[in-house]
């Protein structure tokens, strides 16, 4: 709206709105303020000389139309099926029947702290998640990450395979490029060295880490979370 048109006389405005009896609503305070913008818009959003729509199409063509689409539809349907083969298990799982569900105590680490989980699961594929209600850190609740995993889970655009540079790759090529590069930085303590983690509060990786800072003990090992609490720490240092 034009800057003009904002120094508009209040009273008037005012006055306008007293006079009105019962509710009256506006879209916008363009509409309220009768701004020719809102009524070019409102022209050419909603043309008051629109073409009604074309009545010429009886009931019945119109269900025999839907009902051919509707035909076409199911014989897309008809697909035949590859055969396949039901092969039973060669060493049954005492524990799982088909078509029963099977709990599971898992868990899933948020900021470096484990959420104690319920697993529900049917023929070993995850279906739902809930907290565990022996589990003192969530005593049965669970946040929207962990109800969400699921959905990662079974994303079929999630990473299934080492990539490099957008090209596909393999564990051996990433474990090859690895072991250069700690080699090719040995002789001066691992100086060029830097490995970048969430949050780790296991204690068996980090007891792998203060052995590869023993070989290396230039390399630096960096932890990051995009949502952490770094300003209420460095808050507290300050006061």
């Amino acid at each position: 709206m034009p800057s003009k048109d904002k120094k508009r006389n209040f009273a008037t405005l005012r006055d306008k709105v007293l006079s009105q009896n019962g509710k009256e609503y506006w879209r916008s305070v363009e509409e309220y303020v009768d701004a020719p913008e809102f009524a070019e818009f409102v022209k050419h959003e909603y043309p008051a000389q629109a073409e009604d729509w074309d009545n010429s199409l009886s009931r019945r063509n119109f269900i025999k139309v839907m009902g051919a689409s509707l035909a076409f539809a199911g014989l897309s349907g008809c697909v035949i099926q590859p055969a396949e083969k039901i092969v039973p298990y060669v060493r049954q799982n005492e524990l799982m029947f088909p078509g029963k569900p099977l709990f599971f105590a898992t868990a899933m680490t948020m900021g470096g702290i484990a959420n104690g989980l319920l697993g529900e699961s049917y023929d070993g594929r995850p279906i739902k998640i809930e907290g565990n209600p022996e589990h003192p850190g969530t005593l049965g609740s669970t946040d929207v990450w962990s109800q969400a995993s699921l959905l990662g889970m079974y994303d079929p655009d999630r990473s299934q395979q080492i990539t490099y540079r957008g090209n596909q790759s393999t564990w051996q090529k990433f474990m090859t490029e690895i072991r250069s590069v700690v080699e090719s930085n040995r002789a001066d303590g691992g100086a060029g060295v830097r490995f970048l983690t969430e949050t780790v509060t296991s204690p068996t990786l980090v007891a792998q880490f203060r052995q590869i800072a023993a070989e290396l003990p230039n390399s630096r090992w960096i932890q990051y979370e995009p949502i952490n609490n770094d300003n209420a720490m460095l808050g507290a240092k300050m006061a």
